[in-house]
């Protein structure tokens, strides 16, 4: 009875999957509010999700924590990282605080930095492409896509990695499942857009390589970061979204470690 509950998953996986990417490049590649539509998507779905699961582990975070990241996404959309954004976080911290207080005592801390969590780790990392576009000009369609890409490849490349050849570990008390073959693997596959894309305007090959490395090596990091979150909280997975995928956090992980990292490497090269 196994056997075709696992090929059923599989079809699931495969179909979501055919819907999804297409959908998901075509909007980074679309740009502009099509961008900012898939990317404040990201960031509700992604606020909802880490409330439910901190309040499934028993915290009682506020749901303002999913309007100051909605709030969060929508102030870099139209104004950027501008002096007002420095007060937009100032306050969204002493919200934060001040809600927290209705919960009384007990659980304060957990609660207040739960909620301002909604802000910094979904809402400031999660909109990381509406800052990265701009930098990147003509080119931000093409390499928007090409991130998303290393980001899926990296997933793939380790996934596969660690099937044929993981024995070792590479986290255990995180992420039992994850190996060094896997994450090796995973380095290598991140790196296939630059193959497919060798000579941008304006970026050498061995940039390209040190982008789509760090990318490959920190959309990792975030897999083991949400695995290290969802262990904390007693809960395996996030609720599902995508059939045969998991919740937004499942697979998206990667995406809130890689276009941050992403956006400092540009910063850098460009300043």
């Amino acid at each position: 009875m196994s056997q075709p509950s696992g090929r059923r998953a599989l079809l699931y996986r495969v179909l979501s999957a055919s819907i999804f990417v297409p959908l998901v490049l075509g909007l980074s590649y679309a740009g502009g509010w099509a961008l900012f539509g898939l990317v404040l998507a990201i960031v509700i779905r992604g606020s909802w999700e880490l409330l439910y699961l901190a309040r499934q582990a028993g915290h009682k975070p506020s749901s303002m924590g999913m309007i100051l990241a909605m709030g969060t996404c929508t102030y870099l959309q139209l104004h950027g990282a501008d002096e007002g954004f420095v007060l937009l976080l100032s306050g969204s911290a002493l919200l934060a605080l001040a809600v927290a207080l209705r919960h009384g005592v007990e659980g304060y801390m957990s609660n207040a930095l739960l909620t301002f969590a909604c802000v910094g780790y979904v809402g400031l990392l999660g909109s990381s492409p509406l800052l990265l576009a701009p930098r990147l000009g003509e080119l931000a369609p093409t390499m928007l896509a090409a991130i998303f890409g290393s980001i899926w490849l990296t997933d793939a490349a380790a996934y596969g990695g660690g099937r044929l050849w993981g024995c070792r570990r590479l986290a255990p008390t995180i992420s039992p499942g994850k190996t060094v073959a896997g994450f090796c693997c995973g380095l290598v596959g991140g790196l296939v857009p630059v193959c497919l894309f060798p000579y941008l305007p304006g970026w050498t090959v061995l940039e390209l390589l040190g982008l789509f490395l760090l990318i490959s090596l920190f959309g990792q990091l975030g897999d083991l970061v949400e695995s290290a979150i969802k262990r904390d909280m007693g809960v395996k997975d996030a609720p599902a979204l995508i059939p045969g995928h998991g919740g937004l956090l499942d697979r998206f992980d990667s995406y809130f470690f890689a276009f941050p990292v992403a956006l400092t490497y540009t910063v850098i090269l460009t300043s």
